[in-house]
């Protein structure tokens, strides 16, 4: 087996990348490749035959993986992570009523109808190309105007819901192996409950091939809803394990390098 290198972006936009390398650091007594914006603007990716794992923004990892000699680095399937693609296997956990529209044709729907006062919109991609927001359907006409640069844009807008907590939860092949509550601190242990749902949603999704993701689940009036599917190498760690986010990362690392060999 060769050396296997963290290659991380930092980043101020992605705090998570800086507790990562801190921790390779001081606890693993390991220096990380570390790059930043203008390397990846550049290309200047490192001429290294170290097995490489990646970790960092969405922009810098999604063009390491447009660079082949490194691109086994990075897990995530961006495009399987677009709500189109993988709503249809978890559609039960959702718990909401939910539509996919091009953005600019959302003013010409009959939303409130649908789906009363308040909608929430956002867009189908990770790449948050407009902003998540909650709407009242008579703003939605000048709210579109404003983003009209993604008018052919896939949007889902669904009811809103409430949340009374929120839980980023990675899961590795269907079992959960860090995590904590999200956004704000005091961060919290993910309850044995949710640590359940998340599993069953990843395990759901275990068909499209995605085996490393994270799953953040929500509190609706006492019970856990799905809020969405994200990756992990560009998904902050909040307040999870470190020492068990490095370790699954490298286990799976080693797992796709191996198959190449």
């Amino acid at each position: 087996m060769k050396t296997l290198r963290w290659l991380i972006d930092l980043h101020p936009e992605f705090p998570a990348s800086e507790i990562v390398a801190g921790y390779l650091r001081q606890h693993k007594k390991i220096e990380p490749i570390v790059i930043d914006r203008d390397d990846v603007m550049l290309g200047r990716w490192p001429d290294t035959e170290d097995w490489i794992v990646g970790y960092g923004t969405m922009f810098a990892m999604t063009r390491l993986l447009r660079h082949p000699p490194l691109s086994t680095a990075i897990f995530d399937d961006y495009s399987s992570l677009r709500c189109s693609k993988y709503y249809s296997y978890i559609y039960p956990f959702l718990g909401r009523a939910f539509l996919f529209a091009p953005f600019g044709a959302l003013p010409n729907l009959p939303l409130q109808r649908m789906f009363g006062d308040n909608i929430f919109v956002r867009s189908d991609t990770n790449y948050k190309l407009f902003p998540a927001e909650v709407l009242k359907t008579q703003e939605l006409s000048h709210w579109v105007k404003t983003f009209s640069h993604h008018q052919n844009e896939l949007a889902v807008v669904s009811e809103v819901v409430s949340f009374e907590a929120e839980y980023r939860c990675f899961c590795r092949n269907g079992i959960f192996f860090c995590g904590s509550s999200y956004p704000d601190e005091p961060y919290s242990e993910v309850p044995q409950e949710i640590r359940s749902v998340a599993e069953s949603v990843a395990q759901a999704l275990d068909v499209t091939g995605m085996n490393m993701l994270t799953v953040d689940i929500g509190i609706h009036a006492g019970e856990p809803k799905l809020v969405e599917i994200g990756g992990v190498n560009s998904w902050g760690i909040y307040g999870s394990n470190v020492a068990d986010f490095i370790a699954a990362m490298e286990e799976e690392a080693v797992d796709r390098w191996e198959d190449l060999i």
